[in-house]
């Protein structure tokens, strides 16, 4: 693991993919400093924190586009396949490269509450708790780029699919605050989510006769539920996609509250990623 890890770090500095997340994180995190803290003399770093939350989406994509797609452009895919390492320290070789370039990035926008702290008393253990939540925040979301590399074969695709990916759990808060709250959509949304599971079995086992009764089950139970007791709906959605919306969670740390459900549930879905990440190249390798 540690070959791959150091040959990725490297690289990022001699292909300049490295320097221009560096230098793209460090203007849009600049810019909003200097507008949020030191023009408004507010010494909240925090609230600036919660506020750049969409830079992974523009950062993200440019720090792992290459990860995985550089071995098939350069025809080294096979022999990293055929490397006597395992597909996990792969995986974890390239993400903890990646993951370092980030935290070495990071940590030169520490410099900033210093220069506020000018403006006010300066909330130094919150402040500590925004940065660790932003952390982690930013280890899910390269996760995530690691596995769109993993599945794609170009640059391009890896970093249209990165964006899209994110964007998509960007909106995912979007969309939980105007979905109705009543039981009776809700509802309809568990029902939905219940044929979805139904074909995905169907896709996963090619048979006809478990898809069907997946489907039957799981819209048994909705319709069960919902006539014995419907207030369970209520909010089903709000609730539901709210496990699913990772800068939903980034909340306890913009308060500078380091809850350890909130730390469990990042590197839960990190490790996660990862782990259907080495899937996937499992997959590839058989195929």
């Amino acid at each position: 693991m540690l070959a791959v890890y150091l040959k990725d770090l490297a690289a990022y500095f001699r292909t300049f993919s490295g320097y221009v997340f560096m230098s793209v994180f460090l203007l849009i995190t600049s810019v909003f400093y200097i507008t949020g803290n030191v023009f408004s003399a507010n010494a909240d770093f925090n609230n600036t924190l919660g506020n750049i939350l969409f830079i992974f989406i523009l950062v993200v994509p440019i720090l792992t586009m290459r990860l995985m797609t550089d071995e098939v452009t350069q025809k080294t895919d096979h022999l990293l396949f055929t490397a006597p390492i395992s597909f996990s320290e792969i995986v974890l070789g390239k993400y903890f490269a990646a993951v370092t370039v980030f935290a070495v990035t990071l940590l030169l926008t520490c410099l900033y509450p210093f220069a506020i702290s000018f403006f006010g008393n300066l909330a130094i253990w919150e402040i500590v708790g925004g940065m660790i939540g932003f952390f982690l925040l930013g280890c899910v979301s390269i996760a995530i780029g690691v596995m769109i590399s993993t599945i794609t074969d170009n640059l391009v695709s890896a970093a249209i699919g990165t964006f899209g990916a994110l964007l998509a759990i960007l909106f995912i808060d979007s969309f939980r605050s105007i979905y109705p709250v009543e039981a009776n959509p809700n509802a309809v949304f568990a029902a939905i989510l219940a044929l979805g599971v139904a074909f995905w079995v169907y896709r996963m086992t090619r048979s006809h006769v478990l898809g069907i009764a997946v489907a039957a089950v799981g819209l048994g139970s909705v319709g069960l539920v919902f006539w014995l007791k419907p207030e369970l709906y209520h909010g089903f959605v709000y609730h539901l996609l709210g496990w699913f919306s990772v800068f939903y969670h980034f909340g306890n740390f913009q308060r500078g509250v380091l809850a350890l459900s909130s730390i469990v549930y990042y590197l839960s879905l990190a490790v996660l990623v990862l782990f259907l990440t080495v899937q996937i190249l499992e997959k590839r390798r058989w195929s």
